[in-house]
């Protein structure tokens, strides 16, 4: 195994040229040790998961497209960005499965984006109220302003976040925009709310 890389994008290169290898053990160790498997997990329950489930698909994912596909990429220098695009997908699959087991007949389904609370508990904390909120959003909007929302919190930069939804950078940008322009109107009953 080599020395330690700085960045989350040299980790990741690092975990796959690993696998291309043939050396699984320790990109597996890797994997663990750089932190990819909690960011992961934290990244499928931000976006509605169950911890069980998560794990499984990780598991799925790891198995099934680090270890057999990642000869598939095709610039290395690009496999974080790989990765998550990987992953989403995977999420994004399992969710279609689960919306496709469970589907609500039209006469009990509710307009959640109609349903903006004002709190006047004050013993809610904001911290409370933005959870909840973010939530809604999460509930009403569409899985890819959601996603983006997701990978702004998490940092990725513009250029990565068009690489994952497939857009130009102007469009990613403007979409990013709206992303953000939208969820607000989701906190702004947070505002509200004294610490």
């Amino acid at each position: 195994m080599t020395k330690a890389k700085t960045s989350k994008r040299e980790q990741a290169t690092e975990i796959v040229q690993l696998f291309r290898e043939g050396q699984t053990n320790d990109a597996l160790e890797l994997f663990e040790d750089y932190g990819f498997r909690k960011e992961f997990l934290g990244f499928a329950i931000k976006m509605g998961i169950g911890y069980a489930d998560a794990d499984d698909i990780l598991q799925k994912f790891i198995i099934e497209k680090l270890w057999e596909k990642s000869h598939s990429i095709k610039n290395v220098k690009f496999a974080r960005t790989w990765m998550y695009k990987t992953f989403i997908n995977m999420l994004n699959d399992h969710g279609r499965m689960l919306k496709k087991n469970r589907e609500v007949p039209i006469d009990r389904q509710v307009d959640v984006s109609k349903e903006f609370t004002v709190y006047e508990d004050q013993s809610l904390t904001r911290e409370d109220c933005v959870r909840e909120q973010y939530l809604k959003f999460k509930q009403a909007e569409s899985a890819e302003r959601s996603q983006v929302i997701d990978l702004i919190l998490k940092g990725f930069s513009t250029e990565e976040i068009r690489l994952i939804i497939g857009r130009t950078y102007g469009a990613t940008r403007e979409f990013m925009s709206q992303c953000r322009k939208k969820i607000k109107s989701y906190l702004d009953v947070c505002n509200e709310i004294k610490e």
